[in-house]
């Protein structure tokens, strides 16, 4: 049982403009896989990795999100779920501050679009021996489709981090699985005039510090955030 890191925070903020079409009002996470909603799928997977404790940050029509998990099918998983609201979007760094009087000590963080194929026990055992503040997993561009590499590697140490790149030394693409120790959090905010960001800008303070750890996964990862990704990930998910 992972006992190191106990507590996964997901990310449901957007709207899911590319896929408005399929969620017919619902906010993307509430989409039908199989006839249960994504948001189960990736909750049952998170038991599965025996992690217990579950933080949602949400803001778009986060109310159908709430009365979603109050059903009994959703209960029977016995996960210890907290529900963080934004009356206005914070950015997904600013979701997870937003959050913050409900982390633990160390958290995952995970997208509300996403289904990973990777142990999460593992990820967690890398993190605390890295000794370092953060630890994001990675996947070489190569193995994925439709993906552009936004991570640069060197001598097995993350020293860059841009979306979209298209510069040629850029070999790996975010896995979407990432580590953060609370503490990270209030002194990032210290330099910030607001409490609305990204993510990304808190992991780029961790690599310039050299203070983020990483683990490379090879199985290919899985997302809802296109019709065409809805459609492949239903042949995965039964």
């Amino acid at each position: 049982m992972n006992k190191i890191v106990n507590q996964i925070v997901i990310l449901n903020g957007g709207k899911g403009s590319r896929v408005k079409s399929i969620a017919s009002g619902k906010p993307k996470c509430l989409i039908d896989i199989n006839n249960k909603p994504f948001l189960y799928r990736q909750l049952k997977l998170i038991k599965k990795n025996n992690v217990k404790n579950v933080v949602i940050c949400c803001a778009y029509k986060s109310e159908m999100i709430i009365n979603e998990i109050e059903k009994k099918y959703i209960k029977d998983l016995k996960l210890n779920i907290k529900i963080s609201t934004e009356k206005k979007l914070l950015g997904t760094g600013g979701a997870i501050l937003n959050a913050y009087k409900y982390l633990e000590d160390n958290f995952f963080i995970i997208y509300g679009d996403s289904w990973l194929k990777v142990n999460f026990n593992k990820v967690a055992k890398k993190f605390i021996d890295s000794k370092k503040c953060g630890l994001m997993t990675l996947i070489k561009s190569s193995l994925v489709k439709n993906h552009k590499p936004n991570v640069k590697v060197k001598n097995n140490t993350i020293i860059s981090y841009k979306k979209n790149s298209i510069i040629n030394d850029f070999k790996f693409i975010d896995y979407g699985l990432i580590i953060l120790k609370k503490n990270v959090l209030l002194n990032f905010k210290k330099n910030l005039k607001t409490n609305k960001f990204d993510l990304n800008k808190l992991i780029k303070s961790l690599i310039e510090n050299n203070n983020l750890s990483n683990y490379n996964v090879d199985n290919q990862f899985y997302t809802i955030g296109t019709p065409q990704d809805i459609k492949a990930i239903k042949k995965i998910i039964k």
